[in-house]
């Protein structure tokens, strides 16, 4: 007959009849468990997301035996370096003992204990046993002063010995064929530049003739002494005027200031028209 079993409690899953058979091993199976030996590890399988994958086989606990712990490694020398390690250290060398013996009250420092209980001073005595060779008793044997002249020795040997002249290997650009002459590519570069400078000239000499009419009937070239004498009369019209500009009042609160003063800056403008243009050396009037 089938038995029901519960997959998951509370989790509102419906039950899911098993056989009997299975529902025995299910029981045996949590039989077996009580009787597990210590140390034994248990692992139950979660349950699935979907509850339509999930598997009655699933529920059975796994049993997973801990891996045997293996031995821990201890070297051959590892008695010799614990030995090396506190074979230097001292008691209480860097705080000091933990309690101290206190004197009674009659142990206080007296006159001359410091000189009395201070460790013995041993006196230095040097090793005699080393020195040095002693000093020769017979004085030795000193060479006599010889009959050379070695400064007119010296001065011989400069005299006839050839100059010695220091090899300079680095490259003599003096020495070239066009040293201290303009490259080509220089020359070149400047004849086409008088070139063109001429070609524009000349350009612009045809085109002043066609737009000013050169040839035409009615006009003339305004002389230079007329347009210089015009260009003079413009500036010191231009210094008068903006020297009277100069003088306005700085608050132009009222109508007529503020006429006079656009007024005066319109002539100022038309003045420097006028002299701009008689600036340019070739003008051309109509007489018509």
């Amino acid at each position: 007959m089938p038995t029901e079993v519960e997959t998951h409690a509370g989790s509102g899953v419906p039950r899911v009849p098993v056989p009997a058979t299975i529902g025995a091993s299910l029981g045996s199976a949590s039989h077996n468990q009580q009787q597990l030996p210590p140390g034994t590890v248990t692992r139950t399988q979660p349950v699935p997301p979907d509850p339509f994958e999930e598997s009655v086989y699933k529920l059975i606990p796994e049993h997973i035996p801990p891996p045997e712990k293996q031995k821990m490694y201890r070297s051959k020398f590892a008695k010799q370096a614990r030995d090396e390690f506190f074979s230097g250290m001292k008691t209480a060398a860097s705080m000091g003992p933990v309690k101290v013996k206190l004197g009674g009250p009659g142990d206080f420092v007296k006159r001359g204990d410091r000189e009395r209980n201070a460790a013995p001073v041993t006196k230095f005595d040097s090793d005699r046993t080393i020195r040095k060779d002693p000093v020769p008793k017979t004085p030795g044997k000193s060479l006599g002063a010889t009959g050379k002249d070695f400064i007119a020795l010296n001065a011989l040997e400069m005299i006839n010995s050839a100059a010695t002249r220091k090899i300079d290997n680095s490259p003599q650009y003096r020495f070239k064929k066009d040293y201290g002459k303009t490259p080509t590519y220089i020359q070149q570069r400047k004849a086409d530049s008088e070139r063109s400078r001429e070609l524009q000239a000349a350009e612009l000499e045809e085109m002043q003739q066609q737009h000013l009419g050169k040839g035409k009937k009615g006009y003339i070239r305004l002389p230079e002494e007329e347009r210089v004498r015009i260009l003079e009369g413009l500036k010191a019209n231009w210094e008068k005027l903006n020297s009277d500009y100069q003088k306005l009042s700085l608050t132009v609160d009222t109508v007529p200031k503020i006429a006079r003063k656009v007024n005066m800056e319109q002539q100022l403008k038309q003045l420097e028209s006028h002299i701009q243009r008689f600036s340019h050396p070739e003008i051309h009037v109509n007489i018509q």
